[in-house]
């Protein structure tokens, strides 16, 4: 007998396969809660770090005025009812109207080390320290008067990985020509 394939000979699109297990969640949970989750780190700027949005919950039948429940690291109570106001109004305004009147925590969020935000904003940084431990290194060996001696040390000198930065930087300073007195 021939199968038949319940695989499609056509491209569908992402949203049509996606939608129907989303939606029940999302009927449940309400438009303002699923967009308040995405934008959190834009609404509430470095709080997002000590702070996330648990539960959304209007009045019967209302979509404002509602109670925002929050997420906090331990210790940062007397912080998060300080900036309780300005949360509420930055969470409106992204919002476009009263979404959320007043403001719930709970101490249950773990504490989150502060991280850079792309991997990208190191690398002007690691850039930076490879161009000065070879400014460095050049520095040291202008006193060396033979050139392929200069070329040789420089060569042990500078790091094989540029994004490891210096590598052996104990041994740099063995490079360095030693000043005799006399």
């Amino acid at each position: 007998m021939a199968e038949i394939s319940t695989r499609k000979k056509h491209m569908t699109r992402l949203s049509k396969i996606i939608d129907p297990m989303i939606e029940p969640t999302a009927r449940a949970r309400g438009f303002v809660f699923s967009r308040l989750i995405s934008q959190w780190q834009q609404i509430a700027g470095d709080m997002a770090s000590w702070c996330q949005p648990v539960e959304l919950k209007f009045h019967k039948s209302e979509t404002s005025n509602g109670n925002l429940k929050l997420a906090i690291a331990s210790g940062r109570g007397p912080e998060a009812n300080q900036q309780a106001e300005n949360l509420i109004s930055r969470v409106n305004a992204s919002f476009g109207y009263a979404a959320v009147s007043r403001l719930s925590f709970v101490q249950t969020l773990q504490a989150r080390p502060l991280q850079l935000k792309s991997p990208e904003a190191k690398m002007p940084n690691a850039q930076a320290q490879h161009n000065q431990s070879i400014w460095t290194l050049d520095e040291k060996l202008q006193q060396v008067k033979s050139p392929s001696l200069r070329a040789a040390l420089r060569r042990l000198g500078t790091p094989l990985d540029n994004r490891a930065g210096p590598a052996r930087t104990g041994m740099n300073d063995a490079l360095t020509p030693k000043k005799t007195c006399g």
